[in-house]
Order: C-alpha cells, then structure tokens, then sequence
C-alpha cells in the first residue's frame, strides 16, 4: 500500500511539473503574440496615411481627367497600387484618342485645326 501511495505522489508530481512546463510555454507564446500585434498595430498609421495618400492621387487625377473622383479615391484607398497602374492606362489611352470630359469625348485633332 505505501508502494501504491507513493508511485502516486510521482506520478502526481511529474503531472505537476509538465503542466507547469506547458503552462510556462504557453505564456511565452502568449508574450511573442502580443509583441507582434503591437508591432503591427504601430504600423497601422502609416498604412492608412499611404493608403489616404494614394485614394487622393487617384481623385485628383480623376478630377483633371474628367472622371468621378469620389468612386477614384475609394478605389485608390482600397486598391491602391493597382487603381493607379488601372489610372495610368487609362490616360493612356485618353491620350491616343481624344480627351474626356464628361459624357463627351472630343478630339484632339479638332481642337488644333482651330
């Protein structure tokens, strides 16, 4: 009987001392995942100040091209690089076949032979 008493005050104790060993890994995960999370929302506020930055180029862009530029903007916040490279060859095209203002497209073509 003190044989059976004892093999359970070990194997309690080991149970003891594993759960504490899990429990001390867990805080330290627990510490390295806070950090990152900190890390992260510190660099929150330069991600929107980029991402307003970029939503105004693509209105003021927009604006002088005769486009939306409320719909420019929003999709310049969200979609940032891509909206300007869309942007980009839209002027692009502009260019080569006439300015647009508005619903009217015209010509450059009939503007210089004035």
């Amino acid at each position: 009987m003190k044989h059976t008493v004892l093999i359970l005050l070990c194997v309690f104790a080991v149970c003891v001392s594993m759960r504490a060993q899990t429990a001390s890994e867990a805080v330290g995960t627990l510490a390295s995942r806070v950090s990152s999370l900190e890390s992260h929302v510190n660099q929150l506020p330069n991600a929107l100040l980029v991402s307003f930055l970029f939503g105004a180029f693509c209105a003021l862009w927009a604006m002088n091209s005769g486009r939306n530029s409320w719909l420019w903007f929003f999709l310049g916040l969200f979609f940032s690089v891509i909206t300007v490279l869309v942007l980009l060859l839209k002027n692009s095209r502009d260019r080569d076949g006439g300015v647009h203002l508005g619903k009217r497209t015209f010509k450059l073509e009939d503007f210089r032979q004035q």
